[in-house]
């Protein structure tokens, strides 16, 4: 039950509202993500969350407004150590809808045992004049000390900026846009995958990311980190640490929405279904931590991360798993295969399909992964049948650490991101030239770096590859 704040004295407010915050009073419902036209989602601590209301509005069991609750949080001392940054990690935002989005930040305590109670606000300007919300939420310890936030009620097609704070500190802000809603006359997605570490001058390419005028969101296809032989819950945690802490990836996360999949570093090199469970299981929560997605915290060793969301009536983007469920039969596994067969049927004008591994064949015998849907020729059929039927369909892909131009069926172009800083593969790189020359399917092969970007408007779908 939550403590009563009626009769709280004003010198005693603040720790009050703490505690209540703390102890999981809600002081205003939480808005359901399925009311607001999203999936599902559990929410790392978002306790409170208003539009906000008026002066005048209260809580009637306890007389104490939400928006009170929000202003005693941004003030309160928890007695907290932060050392150098308050903020180390930055924010970023992820699967927007048409009316909500989620915020995402990171906290870096320097010693503490408690959950961390901080402020979110959401705002149509960059100066937050017009504050359009603002929330109460808790980073928890067991999240190691990330925390996500759904920012529902939003307009479509709308640009917002972000911020959190937590007694008198503020995070960097963030800019991000729901997608809109009817007919679109131009949506610019960027595609990329594969940041090692082991290259960081090419982490450049975030930069020229984030000041991309063209770009209204990231699909990130796999690779966010290299697992580089974790295999715990605090080894991967500290594997996304090292990648969010840099400056770079912080300004194109704070910069764009991101959609986010994974490939197969996020657990273990070329893993499949049958890898340790307790692995899979961290590498799966860490993904989750230091994302900004709307997905469930992960129970176990297994997460749906299959899914779709359509772009106003133009375009259904099609977000495909492609080593969870994988074993020497199949790469999407029956009930992905089977869904997909659903989501492919659509009454928008355009069909693209992020996958993070290739969907093409490049007829190279043994040099060809054995992971690949090549290696599975059934399911590589079936795919492109169910793909002919769906309405102008384009695929993007990484994983391989090359840019392609491919045709994965007639009328069916692929389109292979160029890694963001990995190393490239030497035998495949050696191939490179002669590649249009033994495949019918490759059009064009380059070694680069950086993403690609692709311009869709109802009557055409055309790309960029953005390299350095």
């Amino acid at each position: 039950m939550c403590a009563s704040l009626v009769g709280v004295q004003r010198r005693d407010f603040l720790a009050a509202a703490a505690a209540a915050i703390a102890a999981g009073c809600s002081l205003s419902p939480e808005p359901d993500a399925a009311d607001a036209g999203a999936a599902p989602v559990t929410q790392a601590g978002a306790e409170t969350t208003t539009s906000p209301p008026p002066p005048t509005s209260q809580t009637p069991s306890t007389g104490v407004t939400t928006a009170d609750v929000v202003e005693a949080l941004s003030t309160v001392d928890q007695g907290i150590d932060f050392g150098q940054q308050t903020f180390p990690y930055g924010v970023a935002s992820g699967d927007p809808d048409g009316s909500s989005v989620i915020l995402w930040t990171g906290l870096a305590p320097a010693s503490v045992g408690l959950d961390v109670q901080l402020v979110v606000d959401v705002a149509l300007d960059e100066g937050f004049e017009t504050l359009v919300q603002s929330s109460a939420i808790v980073a928890p310890i067991d999240d190691g000390f990330t925390t996500k936030h759904l920012a529902t009620g939003l307009a479509p097609g709308t640009s917002y900026f972000y911020r959190f704070r937590v007694a008198e500190f503020a995070s960097p802000i963030g800019r991000t846009k729901t997608l809109p809603s009817g007919q679109v006359e131009r949506f610019g997605l960027a595609a990329s995958s594969c940041q090692s570490r082991v290259q960081e001058e090419f982490w450049d390419n975030h930069l020229r990311l984030a000041e991309d005028p063209d770009v209204d969101a990231v699909v990130w296809l796999g690779d966010f980190i290299y697992e580089r032989q974790a295999a715990s819950l605090e080894q991967y945690r500290s594997r996304y640490i090292e990648a969010r802490s840099d400056a770079r990836l912080q300004a194109s996360s704070a910069a764009h929405p991101w959609f986010i999949i994974w490939d197969d570093h996020e657990v273990l090199n070329d893993y499949d279904a049958s890898v340790d469970p307790a692995r899979r299981a961290a590498g799966y929560r860490a993904w989750w931590e230091f994302t900004p997605t709307r997905l469930p915290r992960p129970a176990g060793e297994s997460l749906q991360i299959y899914r779709a969301v359509d772009i106003g009536s133009m375009v259904r983007l099609i977000l495909l798993d492609c080593r969870q469920h994988q074993n020497e039969a199949t790469v999407l596994g029956a009930e992905q295969l089977s869904w997909l067969a659903d989501v492919v049927d659509h009454a928008g004008q355009r069909t693209v399909v992020a996958s993070s591994l290739i969907m093409s064949s490049v007829n190279l015998g043994a040099r060809t992964p054995v992971y690949t849907f090549e290696a599975h020729p059934e399911e590589q059929a079936a795919i492109a049948q169910l793909l002919t039927a769906a309405p102008a369909p384009t695929i993007i892909s990484g994983d391989l650490h090359i840019q392609m131009e491919l045709e994965f069926a007639p009328g069916i172009p692929e389109l292979m991101a160029p890694p963001l800083s990995s190393l490239f593969r030497r035998e495949w790189v050696d191939l490179l030239p002669f590649l249009p020359l033994v495949s019918e399917n490759v059009i064009s092969a380059e070694a680069t770096h950086g993403y690609l970007r692709l311009d869709i408007t109802p009557e055409s779908l055309s790309h960029a590859f953005m390299t350095s």
